[in-house]
């Protein structure tokens, strides 16, 4: 996509990978340990983060982290990315998880809760959100939701997933009356000569009827 932005169109430079939970304590904490692998795998840059209010949960998440490591293929990629980017973090309740995940602004956040319909209005800054328990993201990478290509880096704060509006093109469209060219055309000269471009400030001056 690098090599060829500016001859043609792209939707974004994507990447890393990342994976925000935040879960309520009572989800099987293997199946949220195995959640986090699944971003941990794809490089030592992916980003996998748990928030929960619960901390007992949160060491038993650990202790399924640390048993489940072992079993796993790819486990020095996962070993390493959890060492420099995971996070396993205590939040003092779920407001301040969904805020931390709101600044984070994940690609990837599953709502790991007994009622996530709850959460997802309060959700302002996520690329794709995962809806309770059974709703894993590698089920989102391979079969299930819309187009999976996705904001990361952060930028989920100001940009959406790849979608059929990405393929449209557009123009914008100007037309102005007599009294209309009069009026703008004031506004137009005066920021021109600020700005020292006379031919800027001549073209919407010559419009203007006195």
């Amino acid at each position: 996509k690098r090599a060829v932005f500016g001859q043609v169109g792209i939707d974004m430079i994507a990447g890393p990978s990342e994976i925000l939970i935040i879960c309520d304590g009572k989800t099987d904490p293997d199946w949220i340990a195995m959640d986090l692998f699944s971003q941990a795998e794809h490089d030592e840059d992916a980003q996998s983060i748990l928030l929960s209010p619960d901390a007992e949960f949160i060491s038993m998440v650990e202790s399924s982290i640390n048993k489940l490591l072992p079993t796993m293929s790819r486990q020095d990629i996962i070993k390493k990315s959890l060492k420099d980017r995971g996070a396993l973090i205590h939040t003092s309740d779920m407001n301040e998880a969904i805020d931390i995940a709101n600044m984070i602004a994940p690609e990837h956040l599953e709502l790991s809760v007994e009622n996530p319909e709850e959460l997802l209005e309060s959700i302002v800054n996520a690329g794709a959100i995962f809806m309770g328990r059974n709703t894993c993201e590698s089920l989102g990478d391979y079969c299930a939701g819309p187009n999976h290509v996705l904001p990361t880096s952060g930028t989920a704060r100001f940009s959406s997933p790849l979608g059929v509006y990405d393929f449209q093109k557009k123009s914008s469209i100007i037309m102005v009356s007599e009294k209309g060219a009069t009026s703008l055309g004031k506004v137009a000269a005066t920021l021109a000569n600020g700005e020292g471009l006379q031919a800027h400030a001549e073209s919407a001056k010559y419009r203007i009827k006195s």
